[in-house]
């Protein structure tokens, strides 16, 4: 139910804002008020077709024109002002209903520019809905679309387009179920190579930015050691810096900090990092997915310099937004930074409750990627604990489930975590010592993969 999603993505001040501006029937209203008294388990339709004694079909069309009211009382008075307000709560599905509601609306009319201006906000504002989410054909012909439409269109933009959905599909890759590392490397590979060469002699220094940031996502799916993506992020930025005139604004900054991020997690410099991110503070929400993604980037790389309290102070505000807590595919990373705050300040139990709680909503919606990490997470959490009996129940497990995965060691060096505190128990059981081999895996080939579970494990081996 529609309705029901986009209250659970509304705070409280903006529930009281409805309940203020509220100009439907009281039948209406007092539906609103049903449904908002519980957004995240609503009654179900057929109790509250009962209970109004009306038809589904007038039900469903009361519940639209509830919608349409929420949101003329809640989005700002700007061009595509509903299709700005679905994307600020990450409400894909109607956001894409209003697109094509308003593309047939506008090619009925005689605005082009009009129509113009909404084929490039479809383009640029599809992407800040999570990768996973994102039909990657209907973006490519949205583009397209403000191509054509053009009277000058600048050389290779076609090409351009086609860079950036290849970008975003390489990126969407780890949501898919099915797929490990080593297939999404393949599978990237098999996208890019076609049109490497034309890429990177294009005359559009777009085609070339999206080229370079395409490859820099692509070394994601690399074997642990490889470390090309400062490289890729280089040439990215030295592209933009050459030719900022293409370039938005804020395109710079975006860089500087990934670069910055990839420092923090792959060559052990968080604290210089934690400075870039603190430079480009200012006051960002997660109502786009830029902010979103800077924010939970803060987070982490603030926990990697041992900034504890800022990365909490950064995440619990985050946190707090209802918007992020309806968006399981930010919120699972939420709760996941949680846990491992609490579990490094030695609170296991509300470590192991933001655990169980990600796992279950990962369940929910199944991102291959958080599964690897939430099962880590349980099982340090489960030695942290002093468990020792589930601990190995939950290593002998999870080796296997990655081996079924394929997620074997040249594509991943979780392994070697599983093996680390297996011979950590044996350790302080036995007085074995850790092998020499073992320890510098996990101490280079697991820390560059993922440096905070490698933090988690960090006091132990000293």
């Amino acid at each position: 139910m529609l309705l029901a999603k986009l209250l659970q993505t509304l705070s409280g001040e903006e529930i009281s804002k409805i309940r203020k501006g509220f100009k439907l029937p009281e039948r209406s209203r007092l539906i609103f008020e049903r449904i908002a008294t519980s957004p995240e388990s609503p009654p179900d339709s057929a109790s509250l077709v009962k209970a109004f004694r009306i038809s589904k079909e007038n039900f469903y069309s009361l519940c639209s024109e509830i919608v349409d009211e929420c949101v003329r009382i809640l989005a700002a008075k700007e061009e595509f002002s509903t299709l700005n307000f679905f994307r600020s709560k990450y409400l894909y599905r109607p956001f894409i209903t209003e697109a094509i509601r308003t593309e047939k609306q506008l090619l009925t009319g005689q605005d082009k520019a009009r129509l113009e201006r909404f084929y490039e906000f479809m383009f640029k504002n599809m992407v800040d809905f999570p990768v996973s989410l994102i039909d990657m054909e209907l973006l490519y012909e949205f583009g397209i679309k403000w191509h054509k439409i053009k009277k000058n269109p600048p050389a290779d933009e076609e090409l351009y387009i086609k860079m950036k959905v290849l970008f975003y599909t390489i990126a969407a890759l780890p949501s898919k179920k099915k797929m490990n590392l080593s297939q999404m490397y393949s599978y990237s590979r098999n996208l890019l190579d076609p049109i490497k060469e034309a890429a990177e002699t294009s005359v559009n220094p777009l085609v070339r930015h999206e080229y370079y940031q395409a490859e820099w996502k692509t070394c994601v799916y690399r074997s642990p050691g490889k470390n090309e993506e400062i490289l890729w992020l280089g040439r990215s930025l030295e592209v933009i810096r050459k030719h900022r005139h293409h370039f938005e604004s804020q395109r710079e900054e975006v860089i500087e900090l990934h670069m910055a991020y990839e420092l923090a997690m792959k060559h052990d410099r968080a604290s210089e990092a934690l400075e870039t991110f603190r430079k480009f503070s200012n006051g960002q929400s997660p109502e786009t997915s830029r902010g979103a993604l800077y924010l939970l980037r803060f987070s982490r790389v603030a926990l990697l310099a041992g900034d504890y309290e800022t990365s909490r102070r950064v995440i619990e505000d985050f946190g707090h937004y209802q918007v992020v807590k309806s968006t399981p595919a930010i919120y699972i990373t939420v709760l996941i930074l949680q846990a491992m705050l609490d579990l490094i300040e030695g609170k296991t139990d509300s470590s192991l409750q933001l655990a169980l709680k990600a796992k279950a909503l990962n369940h929910e919606n199944h991102f291959l990627a958080y599964e690897v990490q939430i099962r880590g997470l349980e099982t340090v959490i489960a030695y942290k604990r002093g468990d020792i009996l589930l601990t190995d129940q939950l290593i002998g497990r999870n080796i296997k489930w990655l081996r079924t995965r394929r997620i074997s060691l040249m594509a991943s060096a979780w392994i070697y975590f599983y093996q680390t505190i297996e011979s950590i128990i044996k350790f302080k059981q036995t007085g074995e010592p850790i092998r020499k081999q073992l320890l510098q895996h996990f101490k280079s080939d697991f820390r560059t993969e993922h440096p905070d579970y490698y933090m988690l494990l960090e006091d132990e081996l000293k």
